[in-house]
This record gives structure tokens, sequence and C-alpha cells, in this order.
């Protein structure tokens, strides 16, 4: 009895939220240690910081969401297992405003932990790689022999002129943001559109599926096209190719 407009409008917001916190947080997180680990490749950083997220990037998120539901909700007890709203308001949510706000991000923080473990790590992969495909070029040895700070020679030189495969990543990122988290969201009991979509694949529900997908597949285009426009902007040589 629900148009499928109003489905999808009604979980949007949930999955915006849980997505677009996890997304920004991932990003910047594993962009500052690739940069380390690329810096500091060789030593202790970097073979922990390679180790660990080839670890993270390789279980499967369920089993991150297991672990740290049994830690967090099960033997602390410090957040809600699941759910998109704390089961202490039932249908009768409050009416402050801070109250609302805080009872919203405690079922977003473990959803949103279980996919910045899975994330981050590869983000720090692929900016170690990046960093280290520019770190021996020309231009990097003669601004340090400029004597530049090591931090402005990493993030200013090395960082920019190795970003045109991050920000391929980070559009598309943002392209299937709305196509939620299935596997976390169904493992949480998300309210989002990663639940919507699950639930609409058994028994099928096909206007539902048309629709979400007509629209993940809208976001996409527009964030190639973002994309496309950013490299000009970080890469001079390319506006003017």
């Amino acid at each position: 009895g629900e148009t499928v407009a109003n489905g999808i409008m009604r979980r949007l917001p949930n999955t915006l939220l849980l997505m677009g916190v996890s997304a920004i947080v991932s990003i910047v997180f594993g962009i500052l240690l690739g940069v380390i680990s690329a810096y500091k490749r060789g030593g202790i950083i970097d073979t922990g910081l390679v180790t660990s997220s080839l670890t993270t990037y390789s279980v499967p998120i369920f089993f991150i969401g297991w672990l740290v539901i049994f830690l967090f909700a099960v033997q602390l007890d410090w957040f809600p297992s699941g759910g998109t709203f704390p089961r202490a308001w039932g249908r009768n949510p409050p009416s402050n405003p801070l109250e609302i706000l805080f009872g919203r991000l405690s079922c977003i923080v473990l959803p949103g932990f279980t996919l910045f473990l899975f994330s981050v790590g590869g983000w720090i992969l692929l900016t170690r790689a990046c960093v280290l495909e520019n770190i021996t070029e020309d231009y990097v040895v003669t601004a340090r022999a400029k004597g530049l700070k090591q931090r402005t020679v990493l993030y200013k030189h090395i960082l920019k002129n190795a970003s045109l495969p991050l920000i391929t990543s980070v559009a598309l990122t943002f392209g299937f943001l709305i196509s939620g988290a299935i596997i976390t969201e169904t493992l949480y009991n998300f309210d989002g559109m990663g639940l919507l979509i699950f639930g609409s694949l058994n028994p099928p529900d096909l206007p539902v599926l048309q629709a979400v997908f007509y629209v993940i597949a809208l976001c996409v285009i527009i964030a190639n096209f973002v994309a496309d426009l950013l490299y000009g902007i970080v890469d001079p040589r390319i506006r003017y190719g």
C-alpha cells in the first residue's frame, strides 16, 4: 500500500546519514594513513598499516559486524545491537531535538564503525600505492632540494599529483552511496536502502528494484561527470589537453 517513491524517500535519509558519515571518515583517515604508510615504507608503521589493512579488507563484513556487536553491544552494552531508532522510544519518539540526535547517533555508531573497519583498509592501500608511484619523481627531489618541509612535499606536491585515482574512487563511492550497505543494514536491521533492496529480492518486487537501480545508475553517472571536472582542476595538463 505504499508508493515506490515514498518507500525510497522514507529510507534514503537513513542511508545517506549512515553511509555518508562512514564514507567521509574512512576516506579522510585512509588517505592520511596511506600517505604516512608510503612515507614510512619498509618500516614498522608501514608493515603494521599494510597488514591490518589487508586483514580488515579481506575479512567478510558480516564477520566484522558480528564481532562488533558481540563486543560493544553484548559484552560492554554501550550501544544498541540494531535498529534505526532506540527501542525505548517505541512509537512515541521524544520531542527534545538533542535527545533525538543522540538517540539516532547511538544506533549509527556500530554499523558505521563496521563499515569504517571494512573500507578504511582499501583507502590506505590505494593511497599508499598512488603515493609510492610519485614519491621518487624528479619534481619531488627538486622540492626537497629547495628545503621545503616534508609535510609540504607530501601533501602539496606528492598527494596532489597522485590524487587522480583517489578522485575516481571517491566519486564512485559517493555515486553508490544511496545503494546502501545491504549486508550491514540487514545485519543491524537498519531501515535504509540496503535493507529495502534485500527485502525486495524475496519475494521479487520489480518496481522497487527498477526504481532503486535507476536512481543508483543516475547518481553514478553524475559522480563520474563530477570526477571528470575535478580532473581538470587538480591537473592542468588534462584541462588544456
